[in-house]
């Protein structure tokens, strides 16, 4: 007895339109989750941006939070007055873009299996840290300084 193509057929397009509507929600939640385990939530909850970033940006960077690896979807930034931190649209659900006053970040230093990263500890949320790279933590730094020194110069 042969199958009927009609039923394969059918069976083959309810897969394909229930995909997405699987899908989507699963990634939504995923991100979303992932955003609360790792401390963005959080620093979202004090520092998120109001207004669009205009200073100088590196982006598709990575970076750690908490236990969270963040591979080549960052967008970081830094002017004279703090950071910026943003993930690519991709992964934006529960990841609010950060703007975070110098004044309210600790530099600290740790050794990691690879090698040393530079962490950023924040006043709001004292347990929460990025930890980067250091030439891209010093490249941040290298922003906010610049700046500090030309206005002690005055």
């Amino acid at each position: 007895m042969q199958p009927d193509n009609s039923v394969s057929l059918l069976f083959i397009l309810l897969i394909v339109m229930a995909f997405p509507l699987i899908f989507i929600p699963f990634w939504c939640f995923v991100v979303w989750l992932l955003s609360r385990l790792g401390g963005w939530g959080r620093l979202a909850s004090f520092y998120r941006a109001v207004e669009p970033f205009t200073g100088q940006t590196w982006t598709w960077r990575g970076g750690r939070l908490g236990f969270v690896n963040y591979r080549s979807v960052l967008t970081l930034g830094a002017d004279p007055a703090g950071l910026y931190l943003a993930v690519m649209p991709l992964f934006r659900v529960g990841h609010a873009p950060l703007w975070i006053p110098w004044s309210e970040i600790e530099v600290v230093e740790r050794d990691g299996i690879l090698g040393l990263y530079m962490g950023f500890r924040f006043a709001q949320a004292p347990d929460v840290v990025l930890y980067l790279l250091p030439n891209l933590g010093g490249r941040l730094l290298a922003v906010r300084d610049v700046h500090r020194v030309s206005a002690d110069a005055r």
